[in-house]
């Protein structure tokens, strides 16, 4: 069983706030560009990590900056790949397959680095893959990246079907963004304990900086006072990029705990095998938001993938 007590519903706990902030993201999207929505909620995002920062008076490491720097650089990438794949009209393609890869590269690595998850959690996580590509998949507007901006052009309905060129450009964009993403997920969890949300924090103002950087190049319409509500947006990525990280910190600490009661080092259990699977079901959280508030319904497809995503954090958590 994995010594990760508090790790797995903290990655829940991520995965709701990335679901609703993309939920809300999305509403707000629809109303005013996309890319004002995500520069403002990006300034409310990393003030707030800031703050918290701050408030824990822990020192701004080497570590916390290179981990920091490291996870935006995927968080960024991620995101603009997104947006190219949006622009292309292949969302559709590479949403869902950025989702998976965002899950599933860091299992890879975790494998590698020697996590050994039970029995019942590689069950959790093998059914969690095809359930985040069912609820992705299916979504009625494209997907976005973790926390952040819901990539929609406003008054965008359902986008048409890509012809296959532009299926072909969805499937480098999408595995260029969940490389992206993944890189995202690896940094946090990496980032070593004695620096607080140091980590969150650097990321999240270095995207600051590339966010309304690219506002100033793209100049879209739309004023940033009428986009302001958009701050509950920035408030529950904050929380989501934060409780994710301490999720990975979580299933660290406990694994060296336990592995020195055993007298050896202690490997991160759970670190990358499970907490990023866990955090990347945010799709069904969005979906379900969709579905209670905006009465839209789901396709077979995605209901399946919602009761896949449960079966597996069931299994995830049983192991």
């Amino acid at each position: 069983m994995l010594a990760i007590p508090l790790a797995i519903p903290l990655a829940l706990a991520s995965a709701v706030l990335y679901g609703v902030s993309d939920f809300l993201s999305g509403v707000q999207s629809r109303r005013r560009h996309f890319l004002i929505v995500g520069a403002v909620a990006q300034t409310f995002s990393a003030t707030g990590i800031t703050l918290v920062a701050l408030a824990q008076r822990q020192p701004l490491t080497q570590d916390a900056l290179l981990w920091g720097a490291a996870a935006s650089i995927g968080h960024c990438s991620g995101t603009l790949m997104l947006m190219r794949g949006l622009a292309r009209g292949s969302m559709h393609v590479a949403g869902p397959l950025s989702a998976v890869c965002a899950a599933g590269l860091p299992v890879v690595l975790g494998v590698v680095l020697g996590e050994r998850p039970s029995p019942l959690a590689v069950v959790g996580i093998v059914l969690a893959l095809p359930a985040v590509w069912a609820v992705a998949a299916g979504e009625s507007d494209p997907g976005s990246a973790p926390g952040e901006t819901h990539l929609v052009e406003p008054d965008h309905g359902r986008m048409p079907s890509a012809p296959p060129p532009a299926r072909r450009a969805g499937v480098r964009d999408g595995l260029l963004a969940g490389v992206g993403f993944a890189v995202f997920f690896i940094a946090l969890a990496q980032a070593g304990p004695g620096s607080g949300s140091w980590p969150v924090a650097v990321c999240q103002l270095v995207s600051l900086v590339v966010m309304w950087g690219i506002v100033a190049q793209q100049r879209p319409a739309g004023s940033v006072r009428a986009a302001l509500p958009a701050w509950i947006v920035g408030v529950t990525g904050a929380l989501g990029s934060l409780t994710y990280f301490l999720a990975g910190r979580s299933g660290g600490e406990a694994a060296g705990q336990a592995g020195e009661a055993a007298g050896q080092a202690g490997v991160a259990a759970g670190q990358l095998t499970v907490v990023p699977v866990v955090a990347s079901l945010y799709p069904a959280f969005t979906v379900l938001l969709a579905m209670a508030l905006l009465g839209e319904r789901a396709s077979r497809a995605q209901v399946a993938g919602l009761v896949a995503c449960a079966v597996a954090v069931a299994l995830i958590a049983a192991g």
